[in-house]
């Protein structure tokens, strides 16, 4: 049991951070005045698919040898990310069956219409990081016997030490998988905003409020996706970077080295394993939403038209 305990420590940690921040994101969820609380079935079952990536990507470990690592591993969440946005865009990101809308506003709306300026923030910031981390882990990174940039190495007099590395071979997966999944996201943005919105000021309430939604889960599956895999490779770099090695010096006393970035280790490990936490939370988030109710006052001149038999 304790040997078990020991081999998940990392996702129970994980799963700690995950379930405070969930509860912190639907008490903020809560308080909006402008984004309707209530989750459609879609957005649950996005949810489900995304997080199902999160835990294939923990279950991954157990087939990928350390001697031979499967180096697709890192991209699992962003690519169930991937098929859990285009599951949503396909049955809900599109306006319900209904009447027929005789007044429209006509306000230009862009991918931007429909959402909070933190969501899209927060959106942008992950992408850019993750980028930056994939790219800057790969200059660092060397090659292993097979040729595939997997090793970090620090030289020892006349050898070499090294260990195993988030380098090319790990990130351009995951890079890969990063520019498609965005694209997606805005398919999925520009699907969100593109139908007319009413003019009638209760039902353009209404509606705003259920676009609004749907671009928050979107985003919040999309930056959820992102921000586990962001952690997941600064857990990898900081664990690396604790690579270190001796040597004897001309005195007798022995030199020790290591990585140029060994002073990150730590920092790099703590960070991962809130970035991994705050990534479940954000995935778990549309699945966690309790249904509500959008306003369902009809104007006057509706109510007027219902009563004259129409």
């Amino acid at each position: 049991m304790a040997f078990v305990l020991f081999v998940w420590m990392e996702e129970i940690g994980v799963t700690a951070i995950a379930l405070v921040t969930v509860g912190l994101l639907l008490h903020s969820a809560r308080k909006s005045v402008t984004t309707a609380p209530s989750q459609s079935w879609a957005g649950r079952l996005a949810a489900a698919i995304a997080s199902a990536g999160v835990v294939l990507y923990w279950l991954s470990r157990w087939w990928s040898d350390y001697a031979d690592p499967r180096v697709e591993r890192f991209a699992i969440p962003m690519a169930a990310a991937i098929v859990a946005v285009v599951a949503y865009i396909a049955f809900s990101a599109r306006r319900p069956a209904g009447r027929q809308l005789r007044e429209v506003d006509l306000t230009p709306r862009s991918l931007w219409s429909f959402g909070s300026s933190s969501w899209f923030t927060l959106w942008a910031v992950l992408t850019g990081l993750l980028a930056m981390t994939v790219v800057l882990a790969g200059l660092a990174s060397s090659t292993d016997d097979s040729g595939r940039h997997i090793m970090i190495l620090i030289q020892i007099g006349g050898s070499q030490a090294g260990t195993i590395f988030f380098g090319w071979s790990f990130g351009l997966p995951v890079l890969v998988t990063l520019v498609a999944l965005n694209g997606v996201v805005m398919i999925a943005l520009w699907r969100i905003a593109r139908p007319a919105v009413p003019a009638d000021p209760v039902l353009r309430d209404n509606d705003r409020a259920a676009r609004r939604n749907q671009s928050r889960t979107v985003l919040s599956i999309t930056s959820g996706a992102m921000a586990f895999t962001l952690g997941a490779s600064w857990l990898f770099i900081g664990r690396s970077a604790q690579l270190a090695a001796s040597l004897p010096g001309p005195d007798g006393i022995r030199i020790e080295l290591g990585t140029s970035f060994a002073a990150l280790a730590m920092p790099l490990t703590a960070l991962g394993l809130l970035l991994e936490g705050a990534g479940v939370a954000l995935v778990l988030f549309p699945l966690c939403q309790r249904a509500g109710r959008l306003s369902t006052k009809q104007p006057a001149h509706e109510s007027a038209e219902a009563r004259a038999g129409r």
